[in-house]
């Protein structure tokens, strides 16, 4: 696992020089003052960009180092395959309570704002990714809000979203080509979670809902000299488990879904797991599914990784 964290940190440096020519050969910084403006319709020979990228993140004891946060967005590029290059990531920093200790909240500003500093010196050359830091406590549930209220403005065509956890990166890659293909065959798909266990115990089944087969295609790790993409049989298991962890969502019904949460200053996963459950002993369904496959992602523990 350590030689993938050191590709992890490579591959950063690598896709900064990649987005920023690849943006400026057709794209100029996909933002607009005009909230009308149609800046998000970003076209290539390949079409047009329809998904974004929200990653939440929030003061942890192992700031200033931006390391974790890093890694995350270094995943999508080495684990995320078939994903537009230029897909926009949009990162949140969201302000701590501020009660307790002086001299602690103190330190925890000090620490805050030099991660702030820190991620903006690393990502301000690259147009694909989006500094969001919120001068107010959002929590993750307001965090989500406001970005998608940027999302909607700045990229009107975004149909898909991945949400992803500052401290949760991607091990294993996922076809994301393969994935979107999938919930635009099946309507019945709103939001795919991927695991972080071996275990199917956090998978709990949602009424007579069946499983959803497809096809992608990853790289064999058979050969460790040449990877030969190989297609691979995957199950969407129908679930009645909502969880935070990393997750690809459709946007219009994930806007909806975390608005109607009406309080958003807490994990969405809280009230939405309650009604997932709801939904299926009422012989409903929210469109929930598991990715079927463990150990996709993998933890960072901000108070006890130790970045040097």
């Amino acid at each position: 696992m350590r030689s993938l964290g050191l590709r992890l940190l490579a591959v950063g440096v690598v896709a900064s020089i990649c987005h920023l020519s690849f943006y400026f050969s057709f794209f100029s910084c996909g933002e607009s003052s005009n909230s009308n403006s149609n800046s998000g319709a970003v076209k290539d020979p390949n079409g047009i960009i329809d998904t974004a990228i929200i990653i939440t993140s929030s003061w942890i004891p192992s700031h200033p180092s931006t390391r974790m946060v890093e890694m995350v967005v270094n995943s999508i590029d080495l684990m995320i395959t078939s994903l537009h290059p230029s897909t926009p990531i949009f990162i949140t920093i969201d302000q701590f309570r501020l009660d307790g200790d002086i001299e602690q909240i103190q330190n925890r500003s000090h620490s805050l704002d030099q991660h702030v500093l820190n991620l903006y010196n690393i990502y301000l050359n690259n147009p694909r990714v989006h500094i969001l830091p919120f001068m107010a406590h959002s929590h993750v549930g307001g965090s989500v809000a406001k970005a998608i209220d940027i999302i909607e403005r700045h990229f009107p065509l975004t149909r898909y979203l991945y949400y992803l956890q500052h401290d949760y990166y991607f091990v294993k890659e996922v076809d994301h080509t393969a994935l979107i293909h999938a919930m635009e065959t099946h309507d019945s798909i709103n939001y795919v979670f991927f695991r972080y266990e071996n275990s199917k115990k956090r998978i709990k089944p949602c009424g007579e809902e069946t499983s959803i087969e497809y096809l992608d295609n990853v790289n064999s790790k058979d050969n460790r000299t040449v990877a030969t993409p190989i297609s691979t049989k995957r199950l969407l298991l129908p679930t009645a488990t909502y969880t935070d962890n990393n997750h690809l969502v459709r946007f219009k019904w994930y806007k909806d879904t975390i608005a109607s949460m009406i309080s958003l200053t807490r994990f969405p996963e809280n009230p939405l797991q309650k009604r997932a459950m709801d939904e299926c002993v009422a012989g409903r369904s929210m469109g929930l599914y598991a990715y079927n496959e463990g150990h996709v992602i993998k933890h960072l523990d901000g108070r006890k990784t130790s970045f040097g």
